[in-house]
């Protein structure tokens, strides 16, 4: 499964950072102030800084009074700070003396905003507020990306950039990489002794999908009275970042629909649930069905294609979408 899996769910939760020139994160805000005119944010951020946790930021805001469409501009640094409850705190804070650019509008009069968040750190519940140099209260904020795919995001580039602008292509190529990452395959294989004293090995392809969800196809391969049996099912499966920096995978199966590739034993549709350290090695698993549950193994592959001719055929449809 590999961390790269749970770092591809963080750019869920985008933690933006004077001018972005590179795009690492991105996070798209509304909010609506006390005169009910509505606001939307875009901000473009750059790597964090390691001594101190700044980074740059381009923040964008979209807006619109009497019916004209206005666009707007400004510099900020973010701060990230690990909070003692466990909690992440984000601090968008305008550069000292930053000036309002007007990318698209008239007559407009635009104060620079801060914005401040905390990322609960138990459910990535996201609350926070926006305000200005003019603000006597807080303005709390719509924090949208927890709601919106990578197709969402590529839309909203339309809505805040214009194409000649060098950050539009390079917001572009940011998303479309998001893209081709998630719909790579990982590959995992594990193997357990079930009740029946049966050794049976799972091979699982995952595609990672938004919001730290994965679609997965389980292949189970076993020996019974000497015969090979082979069956396949489809399962649903998260991945969680602990606090203590490990991250568990469960697997759960879809439904009860059980194919057989090879054999025609009955079979139960398993369910699984492991942990990796910090450093993707497998420490400990569980494997069980609606009979029992048995200690789950790593088995270390260290060629897919070959592994995969186990539990497939080179004509099987999959393996030819993933192995060829």
């Amino acid at each position: 499964m590999k961390k790269i899996l749970f770092i591809g769910f963080l750019y869920s939760f985008s933690i933006l950072f004077s001018q972005a020139k590179n795009v690492h994160y991105t996070d798209f805000i509304d909010f609506t102030d006390n005169s009910g005119v509505k606001y939307s944010a875009m901000m473009v951020t750059d790597r964090h800084n390691d001594d101190d946790g700044r980074a740059d930021a381009t923040v964008r805001i979209l807006y619109s009074t009497d019916g004209n469409e206005h666009l707007v501009e400004f510099y900020s640094d973010c701060y990230l700070e690990n909070l003692k409850n466990g909690n992440t705190k984000i601090s968008f804070i305008p550069v000292k003396n930053a000036s309002v650019q007007i990318i698209k509008g008239k007559d407009v009069n635009y104060n620079t905003d801060t914005f401040i968040y905390e990322i609960e750190s138990k459910t990535n519940k996201i609350t926070g507020t926006q305000s200005d140099k003019n603000s006597t209260t807080l303005t709390p904020i719509i924090y949208r990306n927890t709601t919106l795919q990578t197709q969402d995001r590529i839309d909203e580039i339309d809505r805040f950039y214009f194409r000649t602008e060098p950050m539009y292509g390079l917001l572009k190529d940011f998303y479309n990489k998001k893209i081709e990452d998630t719909e790579k395959p990982y590959f995992d294989a594990v193997g357990w002794f079930g009740s029946d004293g049966i050794a049976y090995q799972a091979f699982i392809i995952s595609v990672l999908k938004e919001k730290g969800t994965l679609d997965s196809v389980v292949r189970i391969r076993y020996e019974k009275n000497g015969e090979i049996n082979i069956v396949q099912y489809d399962t649903l499966s998260e991945i969680k970042l602990q606090n203590d920096d490990t991250i568990t995978i469960s697997i759960k199966p879809k439904d009860k629909i059980i194919k057989n590739i090879k054999g025609n034993s009955s079979y139960s549709a398993d369910s699984f649930f492991y942990t990796l350290d910090g450093n993707d090695q497998f420490i400990s698993g569980k494997q069980s069905d609606d009979n029992s549950s048995a200690d789950l193994s790593y088995i270390k592959v260290s060629n897919n294609r070959e592994f995969a001719l186990k539990f497939y055929s080179e004509k099987d449809e999959i393996y030819q979408k993933y192995f060829k």
